[in-house]
């Protein structure tokens, strides 16, 4: 059955190239990934030598370069063009060179993928958010390359996996998430975003606060403690700084306090009438209304000063954010400032285990790969650019965490500045992590959740009667959602029955 079909998208449906929450954590709709506006790092600004000694041990796609013969061309639109993503490109795209010299790569900003799309002008590779990819595969806009991935040997168990964001799992939302690559498959992981917490280690000092540095070591009860002991009304400084952030914010600490997703098995409601949903929500939202240890939304740009977020500003001891998987971003403004550092999860008042929020941005090839005949091409760019060569070096410049498991863990991946960048590669392999779990019109779903929401965040509303007003909101949304070409989600074992 054609997937055109399954989906039930039409031509005439719409593309946004989005990321769904911003590195500095300023907004939650941010511009496209990589569209940073801090300059590429230089040597002196990068965690680690130049040189990736775990690239050195990695074989080349092939042993000698492949006999010369007329070269091809292959155009690539990405985001990954300026700050730590764009300096990890430019070396990526030099080495893709050097080996396969043959293949030559024009790099093309995002376009409207849409409109190239219907004109045919499509890039024969494209970096794409999960509701871009959506879009392609229902207009049958990509190209299925299994067969070439079983041809090249690539090895499945390699990479972290987020379903039915370059493969088509039938709306996977099983709990636990599927771990291995399965279904048809039109592309390769590239990035990744996960939740996390950074903290400012010198500030800590100061105000006598011992940041945890290992498992099971804190709780909320410390948090908000510690909160208190950071937060000096007349330095300017403040314990936390939280955030309406979906992502990066208020639906890990749900995942970790009990919740086990957002939505029911059959997509009719959202589960925010859960009390373990609440609890969080409550908790975080009370360090800005309550305690006064985070600061209020209109006193961001007051305590930011000339940086472009208060956590870079040196004002926030702990910022649970999107500053955990792009610490490259927060090299060259931090500098030598002050001391800064990840860390391990709090234990929830549930004491659930840890569980983050994980986003997959992958690398597809579209149908003009086929149309043109350089489909093979095509896939050995999206396969290097998963590798564990190229993603070395996102470890390095750390403008993303990185998609292969081996290069997570690299010592030059975990090496500082910052301190702790060990615990992203714990982040990535928490068996109870989720993914957004998305559906034909999440988007709009979303949006309006996080308008509904915000009245709490900015302490017009009540914490339980804005998320009361989410819950309600969900049940309308998805009482008119039909179903994604009569597809509902795909449950391995009951959930949320």
């Amino acid at each position: 059955m054609r997937l055109l079909g399954r989906l039930g998208f039409g031509a005439g449906g719409t593309l946004a190239l989005v990321a769904c929450g911003s590195p500095d954590g300023v907004v939650e709709v941010a511009a496209p990934a990589g569209q940073g506006t801090e300059a590429t790092p230089t040597a002196t600004q990068t965690p680690a030598p130049i040189e990736n000694q775990a690239a050195k041990n990695v074989t080349p796609a092939r042993d000698e370069p492949p006999a010369q013969r007329d070269s091809v061309e292959v155009s690539f639109a990405t985001a990954s063009r300026a700050g730590p993503r764009g300096a990890a490109m430019q070396w990526g795209l030099r080495r893709f060179a050097d080996m396969r010299p043959d293949i030559s790569v024009r790099v093309e900003p995002e376009s409207p993928l849409g409109t190239r799309v219907a004109a045919g002008t499509a890039p024969h590779v494209a970096q794409v958010q999960q509701q871009s990819y959506w879009y392609l595969l229902g207009v049958d806009a990509l190209t299925e390359i299994s067969g070439l991935l079983n041809k090249m040997n690539v090895v499945k168990a390699d990479y972290y996996f987020v379903p039915d964001t370059y493969t088509w799992n039938d709306l996977d939302h099983s709990i636990p998430p599927p771990r291995l690559m399965q279904g048809p498959q039109f592309g390769m992981p590239f990035q990744i975003e996960i939740s996390g917490l950074v903290a400012n280690g010198t500030l800590a000092d100061v105000a006598g606060v011992s940041l945890p540095d290992s498992e099971n070591s804190w709780t909320w009860a410390d948090w908000s403690e510690w909160d208190a002991k950071m937060t000096d009304p007349e330095a300017g400084t403040y314990g936390t700084w939280a955030r309406q952030d979906y992502h990066h914010q208020y639906m890990p600490l749900m995942y970790s306090n009990g919740l086990r997703k957002p939505f029911d098995d059959g997509l009719t409601k959202t589960m925010f009438d859960q009390p373990e949903a609440l609890e969080a929500w409550e908790y975080l939202i009370g360090k800005i209304t309550v305690h006064r240890t985070s600061p209020a939304y209109d006193e961001t740009p007051t305590v930011s000063g000339d940086q472009s977020n208060p956590f870079a500003a040196g004002k926030i001891g702990i910022w649970p954010g999107g500053r955990a998987f792009s610490t490259g971003y927060g090299l060259a403004k931090i500098k030598e400032r002050f001391r800064w550092t990840l860390l391990p999860e709090p234990l929830a008042i549930r004491g659930g285990p840890p569980a983050h929020l994980v986003s997959e941005t992958p690398n597809v090839v579209t149908n003009r790969a086929t149309r043109d005949g350089l489909e093979e091409q095509a896939t050995e760019l999206t396969v290097y650019l998963a590798g564990e060569e190229f993603q070395g070096r996102v470890g390095i410049a750390r403008g993303h965490m990185p998609v292969h498991k081996a290069a997570i863990g690299a010592p030059t991946s975990v090496a500082p500045p910052p301190d702790g960048m060990r615990w992203l590669k714990d982040y990535a392999d928490r068996p109870a992590n989720r993914s957004r779990f998305y559906f034909g019109t999440w988007w709009e779903w979303w949006q309006h959740n996080r308008t509904i929401g915000s009245r709490a965040w900015r302490g017009e509303q009540a914490p339980a009667g804005a998320l009361a007003a989410c819950q309600a909101w969900g049940i309308k949304h998805l009482a008119e959602y039909q179903g994604l070409g009569g597809l509902q989600p795909f449950v391995s074992a009951p959930v949320y029955p």
